[in-house]
C-alpha cells in the first residue's frame, strides 16, 4: 500500500504544489499545505479506495487552501528576504529574477480573478488537464468548463491590461 501511495505522490506532488502556490503568498506556506493534502489522502487512502486520485487531490487541495484563508482572516504577510540577494547575484540570476518578477506579475493577476477562474486556468494551462478530467473535479458539465475557461481567460487578460496601465 505505501508503494501505492508513493507512485501517487510521486505522480502528482508537483502539480497540486503548483496548484497551491499560485494562490498563497510564499513557497513555505504552499509546502505546508502541499504537505497538509498529501496527509490526508494517505489518509483517506488507507480507509477507502479512491476512485479518481487526481479529482480528490484537488478538491482536498482547495478545502486545504480556503481552510487556511479562513483561519487566517484576511492577515496578509509579505516577505521580502529575497529582496537583498538580487542585488549581490550574477547577471544569469538576474535574469532568472526578471523571469520571476514577471510570473510574479502574473500571478499577482490571477490572484485577482474569481476563485473559480483561477482554478481553470491552473487545472487547464499549467497542469495541462483535459476538459473532462476537470469535469471530473468540478463536478460541472462539460460546455460549462469550456465556457469558465474562456471567461477565465478573458478576466486574466483584462486583468493584465489593468496591472500595466497602472504600472506605466
Amino acid at each position: 500500500m505505501s508503494e501505492q501511495f508513493g507512485k501517487i505522490y510521486d505522480q502528482y506532488v508537483e502539480k497540486i504544489y503548483r496548484f497551491i502556490f499560485l494562490k498563497v503568498e510564499s513557497q513555505e506556506v504552499a509546502e505546508d499545505l502541499c504537505s497538509e493534502v498529501f496527509v490526508c489522502c494517505l489518509e483517506e487512502f488507507q480507509k477507502n479506495s479512491i476512485e479518481n486520485t487526481q479529482a480528490f487531490l484537488y478538491q482536498v487541495a482547495r478545502y486545504t487552501i480556503a481552510d487556511y484563508y479562513r483561519k487566517r482572516a484576511g492577515v496578509k504577510v509579505v516577505s521580502i528576504d529575497e529582496a537583498d540577494d538580487i542585488f549581490e547575484e550574477k547577471p544569469t540570476q538576474l535574469q532568472e529574477a526578471a523571469v520571476a518578477a514577471e510570473m510574479e506579475e502574473v500571478r499577482k493577476a490571477l490572484a485577482r480573478l474569481r476563485d473559480e477562474y483561477q482554478n481553470f486556468i491552473i487545472w487547464r494551462y499549467l497542469d495541462e488537464l483535459s476538459i473532462p478530467e476537470i469535469v471530473q473535479i468540478t463536478g460541472k458539465t462539460e460546455g460549462n468548463v469550456r465556457v469558465g475557461i474562456h471567461r477565465a481567460l478573458g478576466a486574466l487578460r483584462e486583468e493584465m491590461k489593468e496591472r500595466a496601465n497602472v504600472q506605466v
